[in-house]
């Protein structure tokens, strides 16, 4: 790890992006061949796990040779929860409905951590609307997102989207670790205090830089795993609580699930937020705790392959 590239905590790019990672501008690496993607020997054969990313850029263009090759091995998908429910219109209605507060924002914070979301929003050129009367999760969640939305980063190019999407008109099956509703309440159950603290690792970067959701997406794309797994030793310094809610309690909870799924004969592909298999509270740990080899994958050359590539691209379109 290059010692003049001081780390700083992203909180909520880790619930939005689940890379929480922030870097200065750096010179051009070439892009990995198999970004944040894992291979490991079940009890009958090899699956895959791979780090995704929940918010991309249109211009993101074609997968990953390795992805694209785990992708085409694999004959199921396993992702965080049930993409499709978690964007139907009911889902985001009930997001939308606890995420109101009564009295405002106002009401549920101190009046310096009010001042801050406002200077926020001020130097975001964000509308008042979006924070002034939902409780502090949502704020914290909005002011993430407008800054990648502004960048042109969308849900729907994100990676786990796009496998979604393409599993679904493939012959393989789709699973997930969290029912939907579990899924949603990681913030519409979220306790006041933590909902507090959850802004407060939002507003945690004093100037938050205008390219970083460009940086962001060059340090998976490099596959910084080392610099991810500094950042992530941050947050948990910083922020415990907050690290435990959305990381090292998920993760706890889906390794029973991810190792009875690796006895499974069939091929899978495991797509989570690529902070969940990183650190010591990471799925990748406690894999290794059991006895699992987890190995970086290596792109097969194309003249072994048994197929031939589907040229799937990656929001390309």
């Amino acid at each position: 790890m290059r010692p003049d590239r001081p780390v700083r905590a992203r909180g909520l790019a880790v619930a939005i992006l689940l890379l929480c990672c922030s870097f200065p501008a750096t010179a051009e690496l070439p892009p990995s061949a198999s970004p944040f993607l894992w291979q490991v020997t079940g009890d009958k054969t090899t699956h895959y796990l791979l780090g995704s990313v929940h918010l991309l850029p249109k211009t993101a263009g074609q997968l990953p040779a390795g992805i694209r090759q785990a992708f085409e091995a694999a004959d199921t998908l396993v992702f965080e929860s049930d993409i499709a429910r978690l964007s139907d219109r009911d889902s985001t209605a009930a997001m939308l409905d606890s995420a109101r507060a009564p009295q405002g924002l106002k009401s549920e914070i101190d009046a310096d951590t009010l001042a801050r979301v406002r200077a926020r929003m001020v130097d975001l050129k964000m509308p008042s609307a979006l924070c002034e009367s939902y409780r502090p999760w949502f704020c914290a969640l909005s002011l993430e997102l407008f800054t990648y939305q502004r960048a042109g980063f969308r849900g729907e190019f994100g990676l786990d989207r796009q496998l979604y999407e393409i599993a679904r008109r493939t012959p393989r099956t789709i699973a997930w670790f969290e029912d939907p509703s579990a899924h949603l309440n990681l913030f519409t159950a979220m306790p006041a205090p933590l909902s507090r603290q959850f802004l407060d690792a939002a507003l945690s970067e004093r100037n938050p830089k205008a390219d970083e959701p460009v940086e962001m997406y060059r340090a998976w794309r490099d596959n910084d795993i080392e610099r991810m797994t500094a950042v992530i030793a941050e947050l948990k310094r910083e922020f415990p609580a907050v690290h435990d809610h959305l990381l090292a309690a998920r993760n706890r909870a889906w390794l029973p699930e991810l190792k009875r799924r690796l006895a499974a004969p069939q091929r899978q592909l495991f797509v989570v937020g690529a902070a969940h298999w990183l650190g010591p509270d990471g799925l990748i740990a406690g894999l290794e705790a059991a006895g699992y080899k987890v190995r970086p994958y290596l792109v097969i050359d194309p003249a072994q392959q048994a197929h031939a590539a589907t040229g799937v691209l990656l929001a390309s379109h």
